[in-house]
């Protein structure tokens, strides 16, 4: 459901921009998205009980810039607006690390499977520094793509291309930290089984010896 969340305001866009049917689909796929954004974070406060603040970041940021590509009808604000996002992100991971002194993908991905992952400080640090530099390196590839090819295309690559450098990116951060991913252990018998299993054993055993000692009492017979 997290995943469907965060990506919601993304396939909206995109699929208004596709389906629309307007002459300049850009614009209204700005308002679908704006309005996404917002749905995003309702729903993210009615599964949690909370507001995530990157999400609140993100909702910020898409207000303003999608304002500004409405009002001056440029869609160079909503190309920006993307990079800023990612920006944004990498210097949140950056700051949380280096002023607060906590790592947040570590907080990321501990809340995501609800347990401890026990990886050395020195890795989450190395992994955090990794996604904040990639966050930033796919700001600028966004970019490279919205100034070289068409707009079409950048709205293609913004949800099929910015989702697959995340999957990759994840992909190999668990990777880095699935030795150290928690392992259930499978649960010990307990003192009652064990009795049981004994006394069942023990039983096996005297059968066959009463029934030995009937067949002779019927032979004597």
């Amino acid at each position: 459901m997290k995943f469907f969340l965060d990506y919601f305001p993304i396939i909206i866009f995109v699929g208004v921009y596709a389906y629309s049917g307007a002459e300049q689909p850009m614009y209204p796929a700005v308002i679908a998205l704006m309005a996404a954004t917002v749905l995003q974070n309702i729903g993210t406060k009615l599964l949690t009980g909370k507001f995530e603040k990157l999400h609140l970041w993100t909702l910020g940021i898409t207000l303003v810039f999608g304002s500004m590509t409405l009002i001056f009808r440029d869609p160079a604000f909503i190309f920006w607006k993307a990079s800023v996002v990612l920006w944004v992100t990498a210097f949140v991971f950056l700051y949380r690390q280096h002023i607060l002194g906590k790592i947040l993908l570590e907080e990321m991905l501990n809340k995501a499977i609800d347990e401890e992952i026990t990886a050395p400080k020195s890795l989450w640090s190395k992994l955090n520094h990794i996604w904040a530099f990639f966050y930033t390196l796919f700001g600028f590839i966004n970019l490279y793509i919205a100034y070289n090819f068409s707009e079409a295309f950048w709205v293609k690559f913004k949800l099929f291309g910015l989702m697959g450098l995340n999957i990759l990116l994840l992909g190999y951060i668990m990777t880095k930290i699935y030795p150290y991913l928690p392992i259930e252990e499978e649960p010990a018998k307990s003192d009652n089984e064990s009795s049981a299993g004994t006394d069942d054993s023990q039983t096996s055993k005297h059968i066959p010896e009463e029934e030995t000692a009937n067949f002779a009492g019927k032979k004597e017979d």
